[in-house]
């Protein structure tokens, strides 16, 4: 009786061990299938900045100019520019009152500012032109939170996302809209997109039932769109139709709360990050892209 308790101990043991193995190579098999990524960012450099950029909300940079970063930050209706290698404010132009501005973009003559109900302003790169020549777009979008927009050169058209819109709950997709640019900066509603979700959780991991973006930006050497999402944790890639290529999440601690991306002319990716609970705002710069 001891002998065939004694075998039956070994033959479980034996299926056991094999067990893990098995369990082991499928989950790496999966992971082989999957083009989701884990903190597969890393700056090579972070610059601290200054208290006037404490809640920064969205970058850009014009063409043929990597020393100069444009920002825009919650609260404040005024662009900063900020010179990389001083690693200083070295100009400020109000555009508009007090607001809630979340995203600035350019097409080399224009820039252009979101506000979070929607609302666009636009006025001349050369930030010299007074507060009542600024055109303003707004009530053209469907109500809802925006936070993204970014400029794209081969259709000449602004493309907004929304953040939280009322026609997106209940379903997987985030929806948005294309706005077209005419002479002048001046602005006309074009058509609307959207991001399928059901086709960003084919690339694996943890299936997204929502996502709030925080930015996006159109990466010329590509044609790709990145999607940076502060409160999803992660940077979403997809090619120039907007289907999904990549997926990449971010550690917790990695970022304070990101809530701005762009390209320089070098294809230099730089994400900011709001100061939050931290000392300072953070822009980060990477030379290597994902």
């Amino acid at each position: 009786m001891k002998l065939e308790l004694i075998l039956s101990m070994l033959l479980f043991s034996g299926l056991a061990s094999c067990q893990p193995s098995g369990t082991k190579q499928n989950e790496e098999k999966n992971k082989e299938n999957t083009t989701e990524e884990v903190s597969a960012l890393h700056a090579d450099k972070t610059f601290v900045l200054p208290k006037q950029l404490n809640e920064i909300s969205g970058i850009s940079f014009l063409a043929n100019d990597t020393e100069h970063i444009y920002a825009v930050q919650d609260e404040s209706g005024i662009v900063y520019s900020y010179h990389l290698t001083s690693e200083k404010i070295v100009s400020e132009y109000e555009f508009a009152p007090a607001g809630d501005y979340e995203e600035i973009t350019n097409d080399g003559s224009y820039f252009y500012v979101l506000r979070s109900d929607g609302t666009i302003f636009s006025f001349p790169v050369d930030l010299k032109a007074a507060q009542a020549k600024v055109n303003v777009f707004e009530g053209q979008l469907g109500k809802g939170e925006y936070e993204s927009m970014s400029y794209d050169s081969d259709k000449k058209e602004l493309y907004v996302l929304c953040k939280s819109c009322s026609q997106d709950k209940g379903k997987a997709s985030v929806s948005g809209y294309t706005v077209q640019v005419q002479a002048d900066g001046i602005l006309t509603l074009g058509a609307p997109f959207e991001i399928n979700l059901d086709a960003v959780n084919q690339l694996g991991g943890k299936a997204l039932k929502s996502l709030k973006p925080s930015a996006i930006v159109k990466r010329s050497a590509t044609k790709d769109w990145y999607v940076l999402s502060s409160v999803d944790k992660l940077l979403l890639i997809l090619d120039a139709s907007l289907k999904p290529k990549k997926l990449i999440r971010f550690d917790k601690k990695q970022f304070e709360q990101p809530e701005g991306i762009t390209f320089d002319q070098s294809d230099r990716m730089f994400i900011s990050s709001e100061k939050n609970k931290g000392d300072n705002a953070l822009l980060f710069q990477y030379t290597k892209q994902p």
